[in-house]
């Protein structure tokens, strides 16, 4: 890596394709998923990006967004289905009454549009 080159590293979270068998049923999918090997590679499960970066002796100068991120109690979201991208507004499945959220998964009153 060239000096003054920036590194991407995405945000990466479970999805369907960590529950599929191997290999995938590609004909259940409208694009064929992409699948990458990581058996060989060291992994570091609990560090953040950041910090394996460093052990390889990468230069992290800026993380950015990181500073809007809130590490939330997940029992705080246990039995509510998402409804839109924030992660505000949900439904409780038990129920099916609307909830809503704030960005530390406490809950408020529905937000006046």
């Amino acid at each position: 890596m060239a000096p003054g080159d920036n590194v991407v590293v995405p945000l990466i979270a479970n999805s369907l394709e960590f529950t599929l068998t191997r290999p995938p049923p590609i004909h259940q999918f409208i694009e064929s998923p992409i699948v990458v090997e990581t058996e060989h590679l060291e992994l570091h499960p609990g560090k953040e990006a950041e910090e394996v970066l460093a052990m390889q002796g990468e230069a992290v100068t800026d993380v950015v967004g990181k500073e809007l991120w809130a590490l939330n109690d997940p029992a705080k979201y246990e039995g509510l289905i998402p409804q839109n991208n924030e992660w505000t507004e949900f439904v409780d499945e038990k129920t099916g009454e609307w909830v809503y959220l704030d960005e530390f998964g406490d809950r408020v009153e529905k937000p006046k549009e």
